[in-house]
């Protein structure tokens, strides 16, 4: 984590200090979150719609902070520690995180992309880990706000970090990617997510594509080969000379492709087309998870890995929570993938529930968000498509997914179909069958935070 001095910080800033305690102190790291300030920290407040950072200030004293960064239009600043005023805190913190950023001797590898970009950043710090003092974006810190307290996490001797870039509008991803300064670039997938903020997937991947703007000279720019619309994008986009660009994907065309692929409930087991490779296992579930794998493998040979360390880091990923975890209730077993929801990520899950044998197997789905007009069409057509799969029973949560639940029933065989507003009411339904042999896939947007329903049947284990 930073460690500076509070008089250098105000310097770099331009900061107006008042209460100038102890200005020659060191602080060490910073918190954005007053409940999770240690000692010596920088408090950064940040003012949001529903809740505003400074009215906690007294929180963050009292857990160790050190100094503080004020809004200039902000009243009542603390009197008992350093208060540096600048004209907006969120600005301050984006600065404070470049100039670290280029002080910094260490390898970044960029992540985003509409589905995979976690997962990738989780098999990408893995293998780095092998050989380099590694971290990588922890959670969902991978907005204009993350990225900088991501860097600033970083510990002035890491020599590599995986850093996850989010976007949910044009000119996020140019922001970040600028900020961040990636060795190697990657573009897991393109598809319609925060299209609410688009007037068009093809928008959409123009947006993605902003990663180039920021990549090293000789840097790498990865990205998935078989997608139509990614190789166009790429084609219409203005990227340096200096920068090289490999691909992944299924398709022979590709810099790495898949050659052979089969998995269980202990992970993937796969091949690819360099012949340095044997066959690679990873403890992740999905086809998908081996674009991700080869991703992260193309990104891991260019910082100088060897096969051995690739085969090794695949072998020990430390998972980022809420995504295709497997909890086991008496004879009952729940994959829980509730960190977000769309189209492309339901069918990937659908996929791996297929891996499930038991009696009975319900599919609990939530409201997917952030489709506007298309939203009904939306979870229609993926209550549509589940007549592809071996479904015993559906549960839709929301509004919006009473069209799950009404194109299921209109396309597919499905024999039980039950529609609730609450994850609460969906809950005290599913508590009648932790004791039989089914299995049970929770699926939805983040907001709704579905989890509950694993962790409160959890709960009930042996009652």
């Amino acid at each position: 984590m930073i460690k500076i001095k509070i008089n250098e910080v105000a310097e770099i800033l331009n900061a107006d200090v008042i209460n100038s305690i102890n200005q020659d102190k060191y602080i060490c790291g910073i918190s954005i979150d007053s409940r999770k300030v240690y000692e010596s920290n920088l408090f950064i407040p940040i003012k949001g719609m529903t809740t505003n950072g400074h009215s906690y200030i007294l929180d963050a004293i009292r857990n160790g902070a050190v100094a503080t960064l004020w809004n200039k239009d902000e009243p009542n600043p603390p009197t008992d520690i350093a208060v540096l005023l600048v004209d907006d805190t969120v600005k301050a913190l984006q600065d404070l995180a470049l100039n670290y950023r280029n002080k910094l001797n260490v390898k970044i590898v960029g992540v985003t992309g509409s589905n995979g970009k976690t997962s990738t950043k989780d098999i990408t710090a893995s293998i780095l880990s092998q050989r380099f003092k590694t971290q990588k974006t922890m959670g969902n810190y991978n907005t204009e706000i993350g990225v900088p307290f991501t860097l600033l996490s970083l510990d002035e001797d890491c020599e590599a970090a995986v850093i996850e870039m989010g976007m949910e509008r044009k000119g996020e991803i140019d922001f970040l990617t600028r900020l961040v300064q990636p060795d190697v670039g990657i573009i897991t997938s393109v598809g319609l997510v925060h299209i609410d903020n688009f007037p068009s997937i093809e928008e959409i991947a123009k947006a993605k594509l902003e990663i180039v703007n920021g990549i090293k000279d000789d840097g790498l720019f990865i990205y998935f080969g078989d997608d139509p619309l990614i190789q166009n994008t790429v084609k219409d986009t203005e990227i340096k000379g200096s920068i090289r660009r490999q691909t992944f994907g299924f398709n022979e065309d590709n810099i790495l492709y898949l050659k052979s692929f089969y998995e269980n409930l202990d992970g993937i087991n796969f091949k690819v087309s360099d012949g340095r490779f044997d066959e690679l296992h990873a403890d992740m579930l999905g086809k998908h998870q081996s674009l991700n794998s080869m991703a992260a493998i193309l990104g891991a040979l260019e910082l100088g890995m060897t096969p051995d360390e690739i085969r090794l880091g695949l072998l020990e990923i430390e998972k980022t929570g809420l995504r295709n975890e497997i909890i086991k209730i008496n004879k009952c077993t729940i994959l829980n993938d509730c960190y977000k929801s769309n189209p492309v990520s339901i069918n990937a899950a659908l996929d791996i529930f297929e891996l499930f044998e038991s009696n009975k197997k319900i599919v609990v789905l939530g409201d997917m968000l952030g489709y506007r007009e298309m939203s009904h069409d939306m979870h229609y057509n993926v209550g549509k498509d589940l007549a592809t799969h071996n479904i015993d029973e559906l549960v839709t949560i929301g509004q919006e997914a009473k069209f799950m639940a009404k194109g299921a029933k209109e396309n597919t065989n499905i024999k039980n179909i039950k529609e609730f507003d609450t994850k609460e009411e969906a809950t005290e339904y599913l508590k009648k069958y932790l004791k039989d042999d089914c299995s049970i896939l929770i699926k939805g947007s983040r907001f709704l935070k579905l989890e509950y329903i694993a962790n409160t049947l959890k709960d009930l284990e042996g009652n």
